[in-house]
């Protein structure tokens, strides 16, 4: 029986790749939806869009937009496309944190409603199956028309 043998150096690479990371301009998909916080006072949290109040979510993921649609949500407006989940870009890092905008949403609803949100992205939400990073390069293909 032949053993494997590996130097340090591969052992540290491949631990490297199973620890999580954040730098600017990472891409993330939203997997579970991503709503504020509950300290987030009702004001700041819920808006009035077409006669409706409700809170806005920060980030959506694909099952959500399919049931927004299906149920004629004035959130089905919010969304570029609803084939997947939000795509989340990452601006600055700071303290082990992610602060991201939403890419996925719509111009003039992300200056109306999210001018000055962002969507605060921490390791745990990567273990827990929240956000998984996005490493294709052409995600702009989900924002046509």
């Amino acid at each position: 029986m032949k053993r494997s043998t590996y130097n340090i150096q591969q052992l540290l690479d491949e631990i490297k790749e199973t620890i999580p990371f954040f730098k600017e301009g990472q891409i993330f998909e939203t997997l579970k939806s991503i709503y504020p916080d509950v300290k987030v006072s009702r004001e700041k949290k819920n808006i009035s869009y077409k006669g409706i109040e409700f809170t806005k979510p920060l980030a959506s993921n694909r099952k959500a937009k399919h049931f927004f649609l299906k149920e004629e949500s004035p959130l089905k407006d919010f969304y570029k496309d609803i084939t997947k989940g939000d795509f989340l870009q990452v601006i600055k890092v700071n303290n082990k944190k992610a602060y991201c905008i939403n890419l996925s949403l719509k111009e003039d609803i992300r200056e109306k409603f999210y001018k000055n949100d962002y969507v605060v992205l921490d390791y745990l939400m990567i273990a827990n199956g929240i956000v998984k990073q996005y490493k294709r390069q052409n995600i702009k293909k989900y924002f046509v028309h």
